[in-house]
């Protein structure tokens, strides 16, 4: 590994697959999902939850939040915890450093962590649980979590709780038994892989944070890398060590097609090929060939163009006046949270009801308190409002 390192002149591994905070790619996914933990821990609301496929950065996304926080918080971080509710508060209070008779009940355990956040609500710290790989929880487990977010004082929560897992922690939630819990959860987000563009730039992020930033890359490489890759960031970094591997077995300073390709082959990588990709070919074009008459039909038929349509459809734009701003899957206060706005971030407003509007924020479609978004000044892109907030809403 040495030779390896000192061969492409790096001062570190730039692809291991152990997740180092060093190392963190800041992609447009992962800074609102850090931003959307972040917005629990600030606001003292209940419950997060982070959704996403293996290998998508849940946990060095976790561990790069864990880096930034103050020292006026505190935290219990729980990994692969196939546990019994029992077996859970024995292992948040062994990671608070509490020490606990084998033969203790689980009331009493229950009694020995709400003491210990009554004790550090009264010094004045936050206490937060992270459990990882959450999809493995019981469904009772996730319940009696359910039961502990309860506690508070008269002002506020005495602790919030951060779940990560893989898409069948969202089935579990959705089960008739844990529709409470579902209904405490303010936070939602789901990861998703890197875009084309997103992924040459975390591969040369990664070099360079290696300590060598001028290996050349070709454009063919860069492309076989996301066929097999599908922007997925474990298996960037797999295909990229094993690819850098080929390279200096072959004497070269740069990564050509053939390395990818190399390092796809000892991995056992698929993408769509032969029978498989006709056959996907075939249903496209059978799409075309239904599509197009229906299509023209359509087009004979309508009043206006798509553009015109569109335009109609969006009131007028927007802007996010206040630091952070709630969007909620209905118009009401105690309605579910599904993103969280920022300061700043422009939006399509479709509709207004009462104090509420109905607002696209990206590809998001949610309702938002009108008076805390300004208009914009459409042909000159001016945000008329300088009443710009630092609450949260």
């Amino acid at each position: 590994m040495a030779e390896f390192l000192e061969f492409f002149a790096f001062k570190d591994d730039p692809f291991r697959i152990t997740p180092d905070v060093d190392f963190f790619y800041m992609s447009s996914v992962h800074q609102e999902a850090l931003s959307s933990i972040e917005y629990v821990t600030e606001s003292g609301e209940g419950f997060a939850v982070i959704i996403g496929e293996p290998g998508t950065g849940k946990t060095i996304t976790i561990r790069k939040f864990l880096s930034r926080l103050p020292e006026s918080v505190e935290y219990a971080y729980i990994l692969f915890p196939n546990l019994s509710p029992e077996e859970m508060f024995r292992a948040v209070l062994e990671d608070f450093g509490i020490e606990i008779d084998d033969n203790v009940s689980k009331n009493k355990l229950f009694s020995q962590l709400r003491n210990f956040l009554i004790k550090k609500k009264e010094e004045r710290k936050k206490v937060l649980i992270i459990v990882d790989e959450a999809q493995n929880l019981p469904v009772e487990t996730l319940e009696e979590l359910r039961i502990l977010s309860n506690l508070e004082t008269d002002k506020e929560k005495l602790l919030q709780i951060i779940l990560l897992g893989q898409p069948e922690l969202e089935r579990k939630l959705n089960l008739p038994e844990l529709r409470q819990l579902k209904q405490r959860i303010t936070v939602f987000f789901r990861l998703r892989n890197l875009s084309k563009n997103e992924m040459v730039d975390y591969i040369n992020y990664r070099l360079a944070k290696a300590g060598n930033s001028s290996i050349r890359i070709e454009k063919g490489a860069y492309n076989a890398i996301y066929r097999y890759s599908n922007g997925n960031l474990r298996t960037i970094n797999l295909i990229m060590e094993r690819a850098l591997m080929s390279a200096f077995v072959s004497n070269r300073h740069g990564i050509k097609k053939e390395d990818v390709l190399t390092a796809v082959d000892s991995l056992g990588l698929k993408t769509l090929k032969g029978n498989n990709k006709k056959y996907i070919i075939s249903i496209i074009m059978l799409f075309i060939i239904l599509a197009v008459p229906v299509y023209f039909y359509n087009l004979n038929n309508k009043d206006k163009s798509f553009t015109a349509d569109y335009k109609k459809s969006v009131i007028k734009r927007g802007f996010v006046k206040v630091n952070k701003l709630n969007m909620r899957k209905k118009p009401s206060g105690d309605a579910e949270i599904i993103y969280v706005l920022r300061k700043g971030d422009s939006l399509d407003i479709l509709e207004g009801r009462e104090d509420w509007l109905k607002v696209r924020y990206k590809n998001i479609t949610g309702w938002v308190n009108k008076k805390y978004v300004g208009p914009i000044d459409d042909k000159a892109g001016i945000r008329k409002s300088s009443d710009l907030q630092s609450k949260t809403y």
